[in-house]
């Protein structure tokens, strides 16, 4: 149950920087840890959560060995309730610096607090494992968060990319994100409309959103030695593996949970979202605004779908 009330203003420990929040991001799977429903749990992991991962804020103190940021920088987080009680529905946050990031001066607070967990999912799927100039990318859910903002980020590796959605209310997002083609994932004919999209050209880096829905399918499109990269799977969370057919192909499946990149994984995706901001060349779209004393509403809303782009609360 979300209850609206004060906790103590908490200080910042070893290499970790206070953050004053502007706004707190509200993602799917921030809603599922609410609901003791993320990971398999039944339960929250704590007794009291302050909910969200991502957020942007203003840096208000450092604690001692923290270095990356000075007082009064603007910033944007991730990871603020991932394994810890304390996230970013709060006036403040106090968080390792190795989680915050710039928040450019030309992008607003709340575009901030939607980068986090879509942003660096988006990013490290599309371009954390290897070169995609030249190559067929197929994105699963590409009128998403997550999905349109995969999309930009392969078209700006040099991918062509396909992306797949619900017809017609998808195409729009997806091909003004940049895709060369959409295909509806509702088509009986997917795999078909997939081949006549590319040329027949195989798929080499596939991102998916849907993984046990869509791996059988997929399969058959995919070229020797290529990667799909999953990150979801909620409609069928223990699918069946076409083992062979991926076997002699070749295929490199990697599981992709944002929390836990390394710093190294997450400083370089990050590096890539400021890089395409400050160029105007990512597309962030936020779908509503919320009061920080409204954050059931948000849940509710996230729970129900159909938005079109991030939900924020607006903290200070």
């Amino acid at each position: 149950m979300l209850q609206y009330g004060d906790l103590p203003t908490p200080a910042p420990g070893q290499g970790e920087v206070l953050v004053r929040i502007s706004a707190s991001g509200v993602n799917p799977s921030d809603v599922k840890a609410r609901a003791g429903t993320r990971g398999g749990r039944s339960r929250p992991a704590f007794d009291v959560v302050v909910p969200h991962s991502d957020g942007a804020g203003t840096i208000v103190d450092r604690g001692p060995g923290a270095e990356r940021f000075s007082v009064g920088d603007r910033v944007w987080l991730c990871n603020g309730q991932w394994r810890r009680p304390m996230g970013t529905a709060a006036e403040y946050i106090s968080i390792d610096e190795n989680l915050v990031f710039a928040l450019p001066g030309s992008v607003s607070d709340r575009v901030g607090a939607a980068l986090g967990i879509p942003a660096l999912t988006a990013c490290h799927a599309a371009t954390g494992y290897g070169d995609l100039s030249g190559r067929v990318v197929l994105v699963s859910g590409g009128a998403g968060t997550v999905g349109r903002l995969a999309v930009q980020f392969a078209k700006h590796a040099g991918a062509w990319v396909i992306a797949s959605g619900r017809t017609p209310s998808s195409e729009e997002a997806i091909l003004s994100a940049g895709a060369d083609a959409f295909v509806s994932y509702e088509s009986p004919s997917f795999v078909d409309d997939v081949r006549q999209a590319t040329g027949d050209r195989p798929v080499d880096h596939a991102i998916e959103v849907e993984f046990g829905a869509n791996v059988d399918r997929l399969t058959g499109l995919l070229a020797d030695r290529a990667t799909v990269v999953a990150f979801g799977s909620a409609r069928m969370q223990t699918p069946p593996l076409p083992f062979y057919e991926l076997l002699f192909k070749g295929v490199r499946l990697e599981f992709l949970l944002v929390y836990l990149l390394t710093d190294e994984e997450r400083h370089a995706a990050a590096t890539r979202v400021n890089q395409l901001l400050v160029a105007g060349d990512l597309d962030v779209r936020v779908d509503s605004e919320f009061a920080l004393t409204d954050c059931a509403s948000a849940h509710e809303l996230v729970e129900r779908g159909g938005h079109r782009g991030a939900v924020v609360l607006r903290v200070n």
